[in-house]
């Protein structure tokens, strides 16, 4: 097992793998908790099938599936999909700073075009176990960790001195819980960033000069439009 610190985390490399999903599918799962999958399609086609949509996967396509989010992959028969896949187990999601909190706060996140060369690098790197394997293929995770959080992030976001950032960890809590959450509260919002409903309020009109029901309904009204466009696909 490999094991190593990002943005104040400690994390386990609990699995890496890859194939060709010939003959097999992927049956419905979930994983644990504070545990992320990442999943990398070098080539071929199938379909990523979660409770709520359904999406095509092809070359270059990438997914991560958090903690609890259940999930299913089907590899066409006459192009089967060829994967790199890899596992990370947080061992304490509480010091984390906006980078890891917003990494380990997304349930669910899909691209249709990421460069899937790293991914590849980093199971040829485990596999063949060369002299300092280990600190090679950290290396790569966390490249492959910041990339993928450098897509979470809002356009807003600015490299800010983070560990202080209480504010701006605030900020990401609140963006990534109306993206994914669809039944998101203002009280549960208020736990999640640790102040009281009065003051979530306050920050909500600060950084969005709306109320919580007002950004809560341009999400929603977002979030359906967006399952619009995907059923058409």
């Amino acid at each position: 097992m490999i094991s190593f610190r990002w943005n104040n985390i400690d994390f386990d490399l609990t699995n890496i793998g890859g194939g060709v999903l010939a003959n097999e599918d992927v049956p419905r799962h979930a994983h644990a908790k504070n545990s992320i999958e990442f999943h990398y399609i070098l080539d071929g086609r199938g379909v990523l099938e979660t409770d709520t949509a359904k999406y095509t996967l092809e070359k270059n396509s990438f997914f991560i599936t958090g903690e609890g989010f259940y999930h299913s992959q089907k590899s066409d028969r006459n192009f089967p999909m060829r994967d790199v896949f890899f596992t990370l187990q947080a061992k304490q999601i509480k010091k984390g700073n906006a980078y890891s909190d917003t990494l380990m706060s997304t349930p669910f996140y899909i691209d249709a075009n990421t460069d899937t060369s790293l991914a590849e690098l980093a199971l040829e790197e485990y596999k063949n176990r060369l002299p300092d394997f280990a600190s090679a293929v950290t290396g790569i995770i966390i490249k492959l960790l910041s990339d993928t959080v450098r897509k979470l992030l809002p356009e807003t976001f600015t490299d800010i001195d983070i560990a202080d950032g209480l504010n701006e960890r605030r900020f990401i809590i609140i963006e990534m819980a109306f993206l994914y959450d669809n039944n998101i509260t203002l009280s549960k919002l208020s736990e999640q960033i640790g102040v009281c409903e009065r003051q979530t309020q306050r920050l909500l009109k600060k950084y969005y000069s709306k109320s919580f029901r007002e950004i809560k309904r341009e999400f929603s009204n977002s979030d359906k439009n967006k399952q619009i466009n995907q059923n058409d696909l």
